[in-house]
């Protein structure tokens, strides 16, 4: 089947799916989101800003019909956990990047800008993510657990993601600039779908699988860049362990991220569970929490001179390598159930630059993957067969332009293997 014939047939299904969540564009509006609670007295003031992944539609109670916002979603986790002295949840199901600056039609309810949300007085924030409705996430995500997706092109999503790399430096720009005193933490997506297909995800292969994740893994990692340039903390939920063990394939009291079952505990198919908004709001909070070791000394002011302005030069691709370089990690992880225990090894980070991986358990077993999400599974009982030992090495090829450098990143043995 032609990818247009293809994208025709799923058209009305993933309208299906998304329906509820859907937001068309409106007139610009200027009231700001309401806050959900405000105790006018000393403390944190704290902004959420978001899409559905964190708005949590689905989750019961839900707090408003419109944007799909749920009392148990993260920034409410966040916000009680931290006994914040105001809260603001801007964050709205199906939003984009644009309905940071313009208001948002969620479901005949006009949401406004979410940035309208920070003042002077904001002391915290919270960022995204945001950016999967932009590639239309929802309904590639449909596509995969339908009919596949893995033979779809990756080159224009890859390019719609970097396209977005200017907006997040925007956005970071203009919360410092409404909120001064704020910190700032950029949220990233976390793991939607397992590495191994199940009926709970319809027709997806583990190539499916892998393809979807691939593209949200290269959207966190932009996040996760732009971050790192603008000196803001950056909240990685892949890093949460776990994902795999409850994924939409587990029991559903079990998911942290809901398949296409319809379950009265909620949670719209395909997003985070209440569970799940549980696990990511911890490792929010351990985030926030985090002691600043090192406080910046203040610029030194330049003397005033006559000379123009020099743009500074864009990075050469030595450069470009070496940071993306020292952002690659490795992950060993036990999966499955005890009788079916697998290993599996991936590769995080790069920048978007790794084109090869290589994976080795000491010197005797190793597997070579070319391709996104640079993943690889083995069972437990034949690794142990070979009598493996580690440590775990994966040595990553990263490319830009004509440039090509290797390094190796090393972990342990996960605790099935020791």
């Amino acid at each position: 089947m032609s990818v247009s014939a293809r994208r025709r047939l799923t058209a009305t299904a993933a309208l299906a799916l998304v329906a509820p969540l859907l937001a068309l564009p409106a007139a610009s509006a200027t009231d700001a989101v309401s806050p959900v609670w405000d105790h006018t007295a000393p403390g944190e003031h704290y902004v959420a800003l978001g899409d559905s992944f964190v708005a949590g539609p689905g989750i019961m109670p839900a707090r408003d019909a419109g944007c799909g916002r749920s009392e148990l979603n993260l920034p409410t986790l966040v916000a009680t956990e931290l006994s914040v002295a105001s809260f603001t949840d801007a964050s709205c199901s199906a939003a984009r990047t644009t309905h940071l600056w313009a208001s948002q039609q969620a479901n005949a309810t006009l949401n406004p800008p979410q940035l309208n949300a920070i003042g002077p007085e904001t002391t915290l924030v919270t960022l995204g993510p945001l950016g999967g409705n932009d590639l239309d996430a929802p309904g590639l995500a449909w596509t995969c657990v339908t009919v596949g997706c893995s033979d779809l092109p990756t080159q224009p999503t890859h390019d719609a993601i970097d396209a977005l790399t200017p907006t997040y430096r925007r956005v970071i720009a203009e919360v410092r600039q409404r909120a001064p005193h704020a910190r700032i933490f950029a949220l990233g997506y976390g793991h939607f779908v397992p590495a191994q297909a199940c009926e709970r995800l319809g027709q997806a292969s583990d190539a499916d699988l892998g393809h979807l994740q691939a593209l949200a893994d290269r959207l966190s990692d932009m996040i996760g860049r732009v971050a790192a340039e603008e000196d803001v903390p950056f909240v990685d939920l892949r890093a949460i362990e776990g994902w795999d063990e409850h994924s939409a394939c587990a029991d559903p009291a079990d998911q942290w991220m809901r398949g296409l079952d319809a379950l009265d505990d909620g949670g719209a198919p395909l997003h985070p569970s209440a569970l799940g908004m549980t696990v990511m709001a911890a490792h929010t909070l351990e985030a926030i929490r985090r002691p600043v070791l090192e406080t910046p000394a203040p610029p030194i002011p330049r003397p005033t001179t006559s000379r123009p302005v020099v743009a500074p030069r864009p990075p050469s691709s030595a450069q470009r390598l070496t940071a993306a370089a020292s952002s690659v990690r490795v992950r060993a992880r036990c999966i499955g159930p005890r009788k079916q225990r697998r290993v599996r090894l991936s590769v995080n980070g790069g920048q978007g630059l790794v084109r090869q991986t290589a994976f080795r358990i000491g010197k005797r077993w190793s597997a070579i993957d070319r391709r996104a999400p640079f993943t690889t599974t083995r069972r437990v009982s034949a690794l142990r067969r070979a009598k493996v030992k580690g440590p775990v090495r994966a040595t990553v090829t990263l490319r830009h332009g004509t440039a090509q450098r290797t390094t190796t990143v090393r972990v342990r043995l996960p605790s099935c293997l020791r």
